[in-house]
């Protein structure tokens, strides 16, 4: 039975030089988070490794950060003191690269109520390896310091929550809510800061009041998009472009409304020259996009000042001809179709990822739900199905996608993404974890899968810089972590 949570990998050596590094000798500690930075482009600019010293005492707590860049190369470290608050979990939050700063958050919640939380701060500049006091946000500014444990359950039953800031450009984002009897946590305001917490300028995303639902994607450093879907004015779903730099308005598109035939579910992207939007449709309702009245999918292009160019439906019935499937989405062995991941490439074509996915239930043991093969719909610059390549997996039980990632490779006219396979040996007869890496670039796919399971070793695998993939090694009878760089094939 596979396991949800966790990858059990092993060790291989895709090339004769890899570059390593020993996590013992980098730090000593428990392990809190090991995490990759990302730049606004989204490539890798290094990883952040933060480890837990001791407890001071009872309200304090010794942390060191570690930081590497790409190649594993250790530029900065130090150590700082946090505030243990009684009554809370905490966690550290995926690290934000701003520049030189790196934004780093802290999550603290309720143990039974994940919707009592607040957030705690502190900035890393990477030149001077000089790390920030705590600083939180409360009262339309930044504060200095911890948050006073007496104060923080009237923080709470506030009128106003903040959400986690997100980077974007040379500054980070903010969402503020404000709080309503019966409709909690509405958004207000986008805001922008600078690296000094300073505010730039602000944006009302909801200014009548209305019930809303929101999305926030920070597309690249010339772009925010947002998605508001107003509940109280008949479900009208509207993308809205925002520039960084200025807070000014770029366009809004709506893509639904009230009247609409369909359910969109979607994801954006910004190339040089148009806006992509693409995902996949249901029959229209109230509650949204269902994925079990799937009906295939869709495209609309818009150019950089929100003018539709082109807007495009495909149904699942016209991949007939190269998969058995119904009109539904099923296939004709009861799996559905699942799309995972979308792939838009410079030229304007478009592959997609789907998951053949099927929901039981067992009088025993409740809802279950199997995962079989991926299939690949790739469509030319007309949004036209030109083929489906199948990558074929062992079936998966009691987990909903064996997918993990995806990066952009030769300047987005490619891609490679991940997946993991319990899959059985045809001479042994016995399972091993297997890592599956599958390369799409000029239309044309390379698939490899590497056995990496035993009893001695497991392996997780991160996202690297191009061209590589991070592997971090845990040994049975060691107390170390290994890290290492290997090298793509492609």
């Amino acid at each position: 039975m596979k396991k949800i949570l966790c990858i059990v990998l092993f060790v291989y050596s895709f090339s004769a030089k890899a570059q390593i590094s020993n996590l013992a000798e980098l730090a000593s500690g428990k392990i809190q988070i090991f995490s990759p930075i990302s730049e606004i482009d989204n490539s890798i600019y290094g990883y952040l490794m933060i480890v837990k010293l001791e407890e001071v005492d009872k309200t304090n707590e010794k942390f060191e950060y570690i930081l590497l860049d790409k190649n594993l190369n250790k530029v900065a470290n130090g150590e700082f003191i946090e505030t243990k608050y009684k009554g809370f979990f905490s966690r550290f939050l995926y690290p934000e690269k701003i520049g030189n700063t790196i934004l780093l958050s802290r999550y603290h919640s309720r143990a039974m109520s994940a919707s009592a939380f607040f957030i705690t701060n502190r900035s890393l500049d990477i030149k001077n390896n000089k790390i920030s006091d705590s600083f939180y946000y409360e009262n339309n500014q930044f504060v200095k310091g911890d948050r006073p444990q007496k104060k923080i359950n009237r923080t709470l039953k506030g009128l106003k929550t903040i959400e986690i800031p997100v980077a974007a450009d040379k500054g980070f984002i903010l969402i503020e809510n404000f709080k309503q009897k019966k409709n909690n946590n509405l958004p207000q305001f986008l805001k922008f800061y600078g690296v000094d917490k300073k505010e730039k300028w602000q944006t009302p995303i909801n200014k009548l009041g209305d019930r809303v639902e929101y999305f926030l994607n920070v597309i690249n450093k010339n772009n925010i998009i947002y998605t508001i879907n107003n509940i109280t004015n008949k479900n009208t779903y509207t993308i809205n472009s925002i520039d960084p730099a200025t807070g000014k308005v770029i366009f809004n598109y709506q893509i639904e409304n009230s009247s609409s035939k369909m359910n969109h579910s979607y994801i954006v992207k910004d190339l040089e020259d148009r806006i992509v939007i693409v995902g996949k449709v249901s029959p229209y309702k109230k509650t949204g996009y269902d994925v079990k009245k799937a009906l295939g999918l869709f495209r609309i292009i818009l150019d950089k000042q929100g003018n539709e160019l082109s807007k495009k439906y495909f149904y699942w019935n016209e991949a007939s001809k190269f998969l058995p499937i119904k009109k539904n989405g099923k296939t004709k062995d009861g799996y559905r179709l699942y799309a995972k991941s979308y792939f838009v490439f410079k030229n304007g074509t478009i592959s997609v990822l789907t998951e053949k996915r099927k929901d039981t239930y067992n009088i025993l043991l409740g809802g279950n739900v199997k995962t079989a093969d991926f299939h690949i719909l790739n469509f030319d610059e007309k949004f036209s199905l030109l083929n489906i390549e199948t990558i074929k997996k062992d079936i998966s039980k009691w987990s909903y996608s064996d997918y993990l990632y995806s990066q952009k490779i030769k300047d987005g006219n490619g891609v490679v993404f991940f997946y993991n396979d319990y899959k059985k040996d045809v001479a042994t007869k016995k399972k091993n974890w297997i890592l599956g890496i599958v390369t799409i670039l000029d239309g044309k796919m390379n698939h490899e899968q590497i056995p990496m399971s035993s009893k001695e070793h497991f392996i997780s695998p991160y996202i690297a810089k191009e061209g590589y993939i991070l592997l971090r090694e845990y040994n049975k009878d060691s107390d170390y972590d290994e890290i290492r760089l290997e090298r793509l094939n492609y």
